[in-house]
């Protein structure tokens, strides 16, 4: 993957890619087999027998040789075959909806993972720019120290201040670099080969209600994959009464006879008597698994609303918050630098309160940008748990990047 990438992409190569997806892949088809299989009628046998031979008396060496060459068929009763078939079937679905959930999983973790280098791109960037102020401003109260217009402590200060900020842009460097390295291994790439991810943190949009968002749990795979697993469960009780009727073995077959030089045919039919084993515990079992499955059911859903609400009260948070910096705190904090630095310009402050003052800007703008990341990162996971992408107006810029 060269170029620069976009968050549809990302989400693509993972999907096709992701080692763990692929491996996930295969257990539908296993239970497709499976299915196959259950559909299947047993096997019939064919037997021989060979009876008064090698005795004694008459019955000695082989004059009274009967030999009976016998096929018989298992006939499967109580629709135990059409049982295992709707068993099968269930398990499909559930190994299908499993999968759909590793699906999820991925996505969900690939844009979380993309978020984040988005996140560290800004704030290289930001950094940058920080460093890049500290040099300018130090290269002033340089020239200025050495006119004799202000102290030499002043020069040391910007020295600091200017050393400080190159440390910390090139920490976030090396976090950018390891936070690359974590989403291109969501496609199997040990060195990334993408250059930018491109987006911007800048696009949020208004939160919906949590009641208009806690219906959409019921589409999550693992709420659906309860379901397919109860109703799974219920056909499996109908296999164990199944299993409680009888099956006959029939069979059918000729014998010759040497003592007369003559042969016949053959027949036969068996069926057990279910005078104790009329499988109660296989019942009662199945029965029960279907009360677990329900259970188990409402636990997941439980958990997921409820992770809903936790990741939502995360999300309007974030976009209050947002709001409030860009309204109010970042203008003031942009105001009040570039009126601190007029009045050193002219004499009226010294260098401390120019540092103080920049160094409250940086402050905010990285609040700023570490809030944008913390509601982009709780949106993808709100999307996750609904299982689709919010669609709302966006209220001040609009939601990042594409979706797939």
């Amino acid at each position: 993957m060269s170029g620069d990438l976009t968050l549809r992409v990302a989400l693509s190569a993972a999907l096709l890619q992701n080692p763990e997806l692929r491996a996930a892949a295969w257990q539908p088809r296993l239970a497709e087999a499976q299915r196959l299989q259950a559909g299947l009628s047993p096997n019939p046998e064919v037997g021989i027998e060979l009876e008064n031979f090698a005795g004694s008396g008459d019955l000695s060496g082989t004059d009274a040789l009967e030999t009976t060459l016998v096929l018989s068929q298992l006939i499967e009763l109580g629709g135990k075959r059409d049982s295992r078939v709707r068993v099968a079937e269930g398990a499909w679905s559930v190994s299908a909806l499993d999968h759909e959930a590793e699906r999820l999983g991925v996505l969900t973790e690939t844009a979380a993972r993309y978020v984040r280098v988005l996140e560290l791109q800004q704030r290289v960037e930001f950094a940058e720019r920080a460093r890049s102020l500290a040099e300018e401003s130090r290269s002033v109260i340089e020239r200025r120290v050495e006119a004799g217009d202000v102290s030499p402590i002043d020069e040391i200060k910007a020295r600091l201040e200017s050393e400080s900020a190159r440390i910390a842009a090139e920490r976030l460097k090396r976090e950018l670099s390891a936070a690359r390295r974590e989403l291109s291994a969501m496609w199997d790439e040990t060195e990334p080969t993408f250059g930018l991810v491109l987006g911007s943190l800048d696009e949020v949009m208004d939160v919906p209600s949590i009641r208009s968002l806690t219906d959409r749990v019921e589409a999550h795979p693992e709420v659906q994959r309860w379901i397919a697993e109860r109703d799974r469960r219920k056909s499996t009780v109908d296999l164990e009464r199944a299993r409680a009727v009888p099956d006959v073995t029939a069979g059918l077959g000729v014998r010759y006879i040497n003592e007369v030089d003559d042969g016949a045919l053959v027949a036969g039919i068996s069926i057990p008597i279910p005078l104790f084993d009329r499988n109660q515990g296989g019942i009662l079992a199945a029965r029960l698994s279907v009360a677990q499955a329900i259970d188990e059911g409402r636990a997941s859903y439980r958990d997921l609303a409820t992770r809903l609400v936790r990741e939502h009260a995360r999300l309007t948070a974030a976009f209050h918050e947002a709001q409030a910096i860009d309204l109010v705190l970042l203008p003031a904090a942009r105001d009040a630098f570039a009126a601190t630095r007029r009045a050193y310009d002219e004499g009226k402050l010294p260098y401390l309160d120019v540092l103080d003052a920049q160094r409250t800007l940086f402050e905010t703008e990285s609040q700023r940008l570490e809030v944008l990341a913390e509601y982009h990162s709780a949106l993808v996971q709100v999307e996750s748990l609904i299982s689709e992408p919010l669609n709302t107006e966006p209220n001040f810029h609009g939601h990042y990047g594409d979706t797939p």
